[in-house]
């Protein structure tokens, strides 16, 4: 029997290790208490009290007097935010120089100090400063390599360990994809059976184009055409096709591809059809189309108040945001 206990002992100061290896607390974070040790593993207060003062004695954890229990090292304090962007966003009117501009300005007006940084090959990511993500896997993967917390914008970090350090903004592409649906269904006068749609999503290998693409296939039956890139040029290849298929409305993945659509019938001296695209983009002013609004306003909001905390040394678990994005309804 008294093996068994010390076997079992053991086993709590393994797991207790595990936690720390496994980069679920970073240096100067605050461990488990004795007594959150023993509630948490049902093991008395005096086995805590021990198994915590063994770890600390093998240099695993630190005690402060009147404080509590801390991995070792000092918390990593940031001087500022590193503003990792995809060079996309210097494409004058597109998503990316929307962001930027949005997030760049309520920064400014916080009085947050940050400096921009194209996500290009061979980028560093400075020690002290705290990385933003947008459109930048190869410098993401990298700081998941460190353990490094930051964050991620207009998408969100992959499942597991990753997540508890990667604090995350997106819109709900899927709901997004269900009203324009919606917004189709209405101006075709409901649901009539003779009603033909069509898609005209992003890249095939996009996860947020595909999210849009399957909450509007969730309402609407639609053959679905991919674009190569996101951009006018080569929605504009396929953009006839895309025509002939839905002849009662056609939902675009985003307002560059919807835009292509526009040009091809003008060019083809064809009627323009029911569209709807995704974004807000400053195009879809311009062209007066119906749109789904990504909520920039409240997203740059919300990023500046994660990067505002992360400065401030917060070393909680990140946090994943999701906003709603909201129909524009235009009209020629």
């Amino acid at each position: 029997m008294a093996r068994s206990r010390s076997t079992r002992v053991e086993d709590v100061k393994l797991r207790l290790v595990q936690r720390l290896r496994e980069g679920l607390y970073r240096p100067g974070d605050r461990f488990l208490s004795n007594r959150a040790v023993a509630t948490k593993f049902s093991v008395s207060y005096q086995t805590a009290h021990r198994l915590i003062a063994e770890l600390e004695t093998e240099g695993h954890l630190e005690r402060r007097a009147a404080s509590g229990t801390y991995v070792p090292g000092k918390r990593a304090v940031f001087s500022g935010a590193q503003i990792v962007f995809h060079p996309r966003a210097r494409r004058p009117g597109s998503f990316g120089e929307r962001l930027l501009k949005e997030l760049t300005a309520q920064l400014t007006d916080a009085r947050v100090k940050f400096r921009i940084t194209w996500a290009e090959r061979g980028i560093a990511l400075a020690p002290n400063e705290y990385p933003v993500f947008w459109e930048a896997p190869e410098s993401l993967r990298a700081c998941m390599k460190q353990q490094r917390s930051a964050l991620l914008l207009n998408d969100r970090p992959p499942f597991g360990l990753d997540a508890v350090r990667i604090d995350s903004i997106s819109e709900d592409d899927y709901a997004g994809g269900v009203c324009a649906a919606q917004i189709l269904q209405q101006r075709a006068n409901g649901n009539s059976p003779s009603a033909t749609y069509a898609v005209l999503a992003g890249p095939e290998s996009d996860e947020r184009s595909n999210r849009r693409v399957d909450g509007f296939l969730s309402l609407l039956k639609a053959p679905v055409y991919h674009s190569q890139s996101w951009f006018f040029e080569d929605g504009l290849r396929i953009a006839g096709s895309v025509v002939a298929r839905g002849k009662n409305g056609i939902f675009c993945a985003n307002d560059r591809l919807a835009e292509s659509v526009i040009e091809w019938c003008r060019a083809h001296d064809r009627p323009r059809p029911a569209l709807v695209g995704f974004d807000d983009a400053p195009i879809a002013e311009q062209i007066a189309l119906t749109t789904i609004a990504i909520p920039w306003t409240e997203l740059a909001n919300h990023a500046v108040s994660v990067i505002q905390r992360r400065l401030t040394g917060d070393s909680s678990t990140a946090s994943h945001q999701m906003l709603m994005p909201r129909p524009i309804l235009r009209s020629l």
